[in-house]
């Protein structure tokens, strides 16, 4: 990347943050959504995703063999994704209706 192009997407970042800032009146909100989101990611999506891209190069590679045992835990790590996804769902529909539709929570 060249010095131009990082000083335009510095700006461009700068600005889109400007104006996200202007527009909230909480703080909070930008907060809580980006918890919901990364926080599911974090602690459930990339973990999956780095053993399940690890595991397939491997097993394409053969070096290691595929067995029952890294199958059960390949069909974990699958359905550990999925809950992740479902978490980052549900935490940004509760922050969403929480901050536009105080009560119904």
């Amino acid at each position: 990347m060249t010095d131009e192009t990082s000083e335009r997407l510095t700006k461009l970042i700068l600005c889109a943050i400007t104006a996200v800032a202007l527009m909230l009146k909480n703080a909070g909100f930008v907060v809580s959504l980006v918890g919901a989101l990364l926080g599911s990611a974090i602690i459930y999506i990339f973990p999956s995703i780095l053993f399940l891209k690890f595991t397939s190069t491997r097993l394409a590679n053969r070096t290691i063999l595929k067995s029952k045992r890294l199958t059960l835990e390949r069909l974990a790590n699958k359905i550990l994704f999925v809950f992740g996804v479902f978490c980052a769902i549900l935490g940004v529909a509760v922050t969403v209706l929480t901050e536009f539709f105080p009560g119904t929570i």
